[in-house]
């Protein structure tokens, strides 16, 4: 799940801008949230997101499975946690909560 976050940030992020990556306990839950401005418009619809092959960039044709936000929040949910994507022009963020042991 991390590495797949963190690549899409590498990759999808406008250049020369700042990354805001913070973990933080809330009651007995990990709360990490991953924030970037956007290299790409990327529309109003989250959900369309979390397709598979779905890519930042829609006029790109090169190799790759696209964002892998889907992967990601099959691994979180496979932990019993919660995936959430929020978007706010081209302010990205994914926050992703998962019960403490």
């Amino acid at each position: 799940m991390f590495d797949n976050l963190i690549t899409n940030i590498l990759h999808y992020s406008l250049e020369h801008t700042r990354v805001y990556i913070s973990i933080v306990q809330k009651e007995n839950h990990a709360v990490m949230t991953f924030k970037n401005v956007t290299k790409y418009e990327l529309g109003d619809s989250v959900d369309e997101l979390f397709e598979r092959f779905k890519r930042g960039d829609t006029s790109r044709h090169t190799e790759g499975s696209g964002l892998g936000l889907a992967i990601a929040k099959s691994i979180v949910d496979l932990h019993g946690g919660q995936l959430d994507l929020d978007l706010d022009g081209d302010l990205f963020k994914v926050i992703v909560t998962i019960e403490l042991a």
